[in-house]
């Protein structure tokens, strides 16, 4: 009897001993190595951080500080640097801005000629000179009257080569500058033509046509008190494709932009600027 008691005790004990090690070795080793049963079942692990969102976020900050050309250079880097980020759609709307903030002022850039006006001068010779336009030339520099350059006053002009690109699927309207995103326009309303079955992967070559402004009906030209305001119409060489101010005068198929979108648009490209259509 004392011989089977012995044997229960020293059995408890051992199992006492190399149960409880068996016990720390499962929480230290195995425990953490083992997958989730929620993941087994179906869910998916959590993603990695985003290694871009620091780069976005410095951007940022260069924009708070109000330094609009070093942010447009770190924007365009992102841009080329991070095409898949969370943040890609953000650093487009953001470069966009700051973009036209740059084009539309007399912030000094490295893309800007400067030219000191001289006696003589007319706003129609310089824009010769420069090779740009008596709107672009105006606004660029916050010229209300063209008559009232000075003698020694500094322009700023911004160097362009832009090609737009539209974009059927996502109804959208992009600028580029110099083969590089300037900034992208969403449709306000789509009567466009649509792709035609079996062809919507192939790309339409286009170009800028004939640019027009429409007050109450009448077309009217730059520089008058009617131009302010006016809608816009942007015709393609390609039928059907017409830009015009939404709300305004409205051609028979095209695409309507937002007033302050085409204003800009109007202003940035000229005939003959190159259009692609996918």
């Amino acid at each position: 009897m004392r011989w089977i008691l012995k044997t229960l005790v020293l059995l408890a004990l051992c199992t006492a001993v190399f149960g409880g090690g068996g016990w720390f070795a499962y929480q230290l080793y195995i425990k953490p190595n083992q997958i989730p049963k929620e993941d087994l079942v179906g869910g998916k692990p959590a993603p990695p951080p985003d290694p871009s969102l620091l780069e976005f976020e410095k951007a940022m900050k260069l924009k708070s500080a109000r330094q609009p050309v070093e942010v447009r250079e770190a924007l365009e880097r992102f841009l080329e640097n991070y095409p898949c980020s969370t943040k890609i759609a953000d650093a487009r709307k953001a470069l966009g801005m700051v973009n036209t903030d740059v084009f539309f002022s007399a912030i000094p850039a490295p893309d800007k000629i400067r030219y000191e006006v001289r006696s003589g001068d007319s706003v129609e010779k310089i824009r010769r000179k420069l090779n740009t336009t008596d709107e672009m030339l105006m606004r660029c520099n916050n010229l209300d009257d063209p008559r009232r350059l000075r003698v020694g006053q500094v322009l700023l002009v911004s160097q362009t080569d832009f090609s737009v690109v539209i974009d059927r699927k996502a109804h959208m309207v992009t600028l580029l500058n110099h083969g590089k995103f300037f900034k992208e326009y969403p449709a306000a309303s789509w009567n466009a033509p649509a792709a035609k079955k079996g062809m919507e992967k192939i790309s339409i070559p286009a170009k800028v046509g004939q640019k027009t402004a429409w007050h109450n009906g009448t077309q009217v030209v730059f520089g008058s008190k009617e131009y302010s305001g006016s809608a816009r119409w942007v015709d393609l060489t390609v039928k059907g494709y017409t830009l015009y101010t939404e709300g305004g005068q409205k051609p028979p198929s095209g695409i309507g932009m937002s007033p302050e979108d085409m204003d800009e648009i109007s202003t940035l490209i000229g005939k003959g600027i190159p259009v692609t259509i996918h």
